[in-house]
């Protein structure tokens, strides 16, 4: 299958750069309204979600005060509000925390949820120039808490990065991956876009092994480290769990990653750990719990080991929703996965941990 996308342009660090390529939104109903992150200079392109199909502007779409807006005769797809916000529970039944969305009615209301494909059908993509600058907060680079995977990586040497965590981590649903679909663009999943960017920016003999597994809270990680992670050589651990523990105390998901970061340390003894705090679940439903709750904890382990550092994709999240990103806007499933843009930030966050913030 041919890639449909450019990969340094999917790294470019979003909180700096003055192109943003590919930024999805998604239309709730005809007549709805999608901010982007800055306002638009000029928009570049207005695709579908596959990267197949262009839009026009004029005909298919405006752009009002620095936001995309459907015309009547759009070709741009849309999901109508009652099927998103369904009284039929679905699959899964996540529910609407009413509150969020300022619902009185007496009946449930359930989120629509959708694998492969069959939420980001209803995306579309936007390439746009912009003079905008980040107002956020911008990830953190710890070059000094991993000067060894610093050093593999720039040096063109040898560089063995397992992975192990949730689904997340697996690559659900990046459009190339069988969660995602394996559609057009057919991005892999983000552990792959770090290795592959390190091997062509650097000539880095860059290993990605990744172990993870969908579905699994931290005791299930916990359970199957020996077999799943010890087993492999590493110089560099990156760990992700967290998205699946909403009832985990956090104390608990702390002792746990520390047991695990521990354990790959003693069998590496010059390996070095990334623990990534995880992005959001939906934060219109009554699945977002404890996820958000842990980053303080990654943060007391950062500061207890010297080889430990944190990639804090859960501030990165909140920050871009912060600048007016709607949840459906960067999810591939509507709950808990991201789509290939948001997935993009993951890299792009976990990049700049061991590279700094002008990896490219």
């Amino acid at each position: 299958m041919k890639k449909g996308y450019d990969l340094y342009e999917y790294l470019k660090p979003i909180w700096r750069s003055n192109i943003i390529t590919n930024e999805t939104i998604m239309f709730l109903d005809e007549d709805d309204v999608a901010p982007l992150l800055y306002a638009p200079a000029e928009i570049i392109s207005v695709k579908n979600y596959n990267l197949t199909q262009t839009y026009v502007e004029g005909k298919d779409y405006v752009v009002s005060n620095g936001k995309i807006k459907r015309t009547p005769e759009s070709a741009i797809p849309f999901i109508a509000k009652k099927d998103y916000y369904s009284e039929e529970p679905g699959k899964y039944g996540i529910e609407v925390n009413a509150e969020t969305i300022g619902y009185t009615g007496e009946k449930k209301l359930y989120l629509a949820y959708g694998e492969g494909d069959s939420f980001t059908r209803y995306q579309i993509a936007v390439t746009y120039s912009h003079s905008g600058k980040w107002q956020g907060a911008i990830p953190s680079c710890r070059i000094e808490k991993l000067p060894k995977t610093h050093e593999k990586a720039v040096s063109g040497g040898d560089l063995n990065v397992t992975f192990y965590g949730d689904s997340i981590m697996t690559g659900c649903n990046s459009s190339g991956t069988p969660m995602g679909g394996n559609v057009s663009p057919y991005m892999e999943a983000y552990p792959n876009l770090i290795t592959q960017f390190l091997s062509e920016e650097y000539g880095t003999n860059a290993v990605c092994t990744n172990v993870s597994q969908g579905g699994w809270n931290t005791k299930e990680g916990l359970d199957a480290f020996e077999e799943r992670v010890l087993k492999q050589p590493g110089d560099l651990l990156v760990l992700g769990f967290g998205m699946n523990d909403l009832v985990t105390p956090p104390t608990d998901y702390r002792d746990m990653i520390e047991e695990m970061l521990l354990r790959f340390r003693q069998s590496n003894p010059s390996a070095e750990v990334i623990l990534v705090a995880t992005m959001w679940p939906h934060v219109e439903s009554t699945w977002l719990l404890n996820q958000i709750k842990m980053l303080p904890y990654l943060r007391e382990l950062e500061e207890k080991y010297p080889f430990v550092a944190v990639a804090d994709m859960t501030t990165m999240h909140a920050e871009i929703m912060s600048a007016g990103k709607r949840y459906r806007d960067m999810t591939a499933n509507n709950i808990n996965h991201p789509n290939d843009f948001l997935a993009r930030v993951y890299a792009q966050v976990i990049l700049t941990a061991f590279l700094g913030d002008d990896y490219i």
